[in-house]
Order: structure tokens, then C-alpha cells, then sequence
């Protein structure tokens, strides 16, 4: 009876041993994970994007309320797609983890659990919907991140459930190879994953519009941002953990800004 205490003792050990280091395995190789893609992104960054350039000499003598607004970020699209064809976009949000590229692939399942190279990441790559048409002048383009437990990549929009969040980031920027966009948040709130949410194409502006309306009446914060005929908008989605499928998503107006992305 002794013997067989001692043999299942050893046995329970040997388990627990084997899960700890299992699990010690794990956690070392998601926070290898985590570095590895801060480490690429800091690297595409440092490379190819910079701030914006100070405006002319002229252009400051110019009263304020006539000066054109420019993103204040410089991005390098003529270099940086040379390392990856794929890349749209650049987004970014002054004070907050969001400042990535944005790629387009084949489909909405290639760049899940890929770095722009290809590699496998399980940070993956914020990445356009493959129904969208790749320059985000579509009435609705989507754009997916995951949302890491580190607050990298999209997590850190799940904040904009706070008030207080929005009214400390109520823009963000986008650039493009052809231009470069004030993204004025109008929308934040949760969502099912298939939900009309996700509608990218409408028959006309008036329909358009009124899914603006909707979207803009479940959000989690105020704004005074106004949909117009002839806007365009981009929505950001992540995972939420409110139930099964759940979805975060902000949505922004695209304004034109005076400076062009390099091509």
C-alpha cells in the first residue's frame, strides 16, 4: 500500500513538473512573441516613418486659422513597400500604443498570424478586409487587429468605452501612398462579429448615411462629428470579451489633409 502511495505520489509530481514547465514554456515563448513583433515594428518605424516636416517659412506667417493641417507623421511608402508590397497604409494615434502599418492580403486569414514578411507572428498584422479595394476611398474600410494581452496592436481601443479616453484621443491619422487622412472618431461600442457593422459597399449616400446614424447611436461616447454626403469612414475592429464572437470597434471619418504620402 506504501509502494503504491509512493508510485502515485511520484506520478503527481512528475505531472505537475511537466505542466509548470509546460506552462513556463508558454508564457516565455508569448512574451518572446510580444517582443519580437515590438522589436520589428520599432525597426519600421525608426526606418521609414518620421515627423512630419516642419511647415515653410511662409506657411507659418500665415494666419492660423488658414494654414492647412498636415498629419504629423512622415511615412516613406516608396521604401517601406519595397520590404512589403501588401502594405496600405500607415495608421497612428498620438499618446497610444496605435502607430502600424496596414496591409492588405489575398484574404481575411493570411496576415492573422503573420508579420508583413510573411513569418509567422502570433501578433500579426493589422490588416485591411480583402472586399475592400485597397485605397480606402470605399464608403466603409475595415481594418482588423488582434487584441494582445500586452495592450499592443488594437487592444488599446477597447478604451474607448471610457468618455474620458475619447476626449483625450479624439483623432487618430492615417496615411496613404497617395494621401494622408485626420481619422475623426465618431463611433465606439460593441458588436457582434457579423454583424451590419461590417457592411463595406451601399447603394447610395442616403443609405450610407443613415447606417452612420446607427452605428454613431450605440456608441460609448459623445461626439459632435458629423457624416456628410461624400465622406468616407474607416472602421477598426478587435476582439471583445463580453460574450462568444464578440467585437470592439471605432469608427472615424477620413478628412483629407493638405500634404500627399509619398508615393
Amino acid at each position: 500500500m506504501k509502494k503504491s502511495v509512493k508510485i502515485l505520489l511520484f506520478v503527481l509530481c512528475a505531472v505537475f513538473a511537466g505542466v509548470f514547465l509546460f506552462s513556463g514554456y508558454k508564457l516565455f515563448t508569448i512574451i518572446h512573441g510580444y517582443k519580437s513583433s515590438e522589436r520589428q515594428y520599432n525597426s519600421l518605424s525608426n526606418r521609414y516613418v518620421a515627423a512630419a516636416p516642419s511647415a515653410s517659412p511662409e506657411a507659418a506667417e500665415q494666419p492660423e486659422e488658414t494654414r492647412q493641417e498636415v498629419s504629423p507623421i512622415y511615412v516613406d511608402f516608396g521604401e517601406l513597400k519595397n520590404e512589403c508590397p501588401d502594405i496600405v497604409g500607415w495608421i497612428y494615434s498620438e499618446g497610444t500604443p496605435i502607430n502600424y502599418p496596414i496591409v492588405k492580403g489575398g484574404d481575411n486569414d493570411y496576415y492573422l498570424y503573420r508579420d508583413i514578411y510573411g513569418n509567422y507572428s502570433g501578433n500579426g498584422t493589422p490588416f485591411m478586409d480583402m472586399n475592400c479595394r485597397g485605397d480606402f476611398r470605399d464608403y466603409n474600410s475595415v481594418v482588423y487587429g488582434h487584441h494582445m494581452q500586452d495592450g499592443s496592436m488594437f487592444a488599446s481601443i477597447s478604451n474607448y468605452r471610457q468618455e474620458g479616453y475619447y476626449e483625450q484621443h479624439p483623432v487618430m491619422y492615417l496615411n496613404t501612398p497617395t494621401m494622408d487622412y485626420r481619422v475623426e472618431l465618431f463611433a465606439g461600442y460593441v458588436t457582434d462579429a457579423d454583424s451590419n457593422t461590417y457592411t463595406l459597399m451601399f447603394p447610395d449616400s442616403a443609405s450610407f448615411l443613415l447606417y452612420c446614424r446607427e452605428m454613431q447611436a450605440q456608441s460609448n461616447f459623445a461626439t459632435n462629428v458629423e457624416i456628410q454626403p461624400g465622406d468616407t469612414i474607416i472602421t477598426l475592429s478587435t476582439c471583445s470579451y463580453e460574450y462568444y464572437d464578440a467585437r470592439y470597434v471605432v469608427q472615424g471619418r477620413l478628412v483629407p489633409l493638405g500634404n500627399k504620402a509619398a508615393a
